[in-house]
């Protein structure tokens, strides 16, 4: 979540209940993926570039 704050300006949703804020939030990531996606078939990306399971843990 501090990644879409930071990087996508995203503070707040526009909804209230539970239920819709999980579908803006499915939707956000889904459109996020597919932007990875776009970049790496485009070839502006090589390979996954997210952090390594030593580096996160």
């Amino acid at each position: 979540f501090g990644d879409m704050k930071e990087n996508d300006k995203f503070r707040r949703f526009n909804h209230r209940s539970t239920e819709k804020v999980y579908k803006e939030l499915m939707l956000y990531l889904f459109g996020r993926n597919i932007n990875k996606y776009h970049k790496f078939i485009t070839g502006q990306i090589k390979e996954f570039e997210g952090k390594t399971s030593e580096v996160a843990a």
